[in-house]
């Protein structure tokens, strides 16, 4: 028994929100195995596949229009709380995918971005990817679960933040 299905709305690593948009066998250099293929809603022109016998690296269903709203309120009334994760825990954090955890990470990389243009400098190249894998992850939640642009769940991720 599957997990997912056909046209569901998944969370899925750095890529965020996607849609599954088919299942079935693909030959890749080895024996025909089944795997979902997933379509990023920030680009439709990307395809991932993922086995299903590995269809735990998904992390779940994109949340729905009240959880999206409850979870932009909370980002909203939020601030940053504890430490800049190790890598490893930001990591984690993005595959988890918990909108509220991801929002934490964006104001710590982006508190550290002001700072060190302070002093002249950008986020090094981890950080920044790291900054934008977590909008991406936030932002595509939302455009699903609230029916929005990328562009207007951008905007909305952002008044939110402060």
């Amino acid at each position: 028994m599957l997990k997912y299905s056909i046209g569901d709305h998944v969370m899925y690593g750095m890529s965020g929100a996607c849609e599954i948009v088919e299942i079935g066998t693909l030959e890749f250099a080895g024996p025909e195995k089944v795997y979902y293929s997933l379509k990023p809603v920030y680009d439709e022109r990307d395809t991932i596949y993922v086995p299903v016998a590995k269809e735990d690296e998904i992390a779940r269903k994109v949340v729905g229009k009240k959880e999206a709203q409850k979870t932009v309120k909370e980002i909203r009334e939020g601030s940053i709380e504890g430490d800049l994760p190790d890598r490893d825990t930001c990591s984690t954090i993005l595959q988890e995918a918990d909108g509220l955890e991801v929002a934490n990470l964006i104001r710590h990389l982006r508190l550290l971005r002001s700072q060190n243009k302070r002093n002249h400098k950008g986020l090094n190249i981890a950080d920044a990817k790291l900054l934008t894998y977590a909008e991406r992850i936030v932002t595509s939640e939302l455009a699903v679960a609230l029916t929005l642009s990328m562009e207007d769940a951008f905007s909305m991720l952002n008044e939110a933040l402060g």
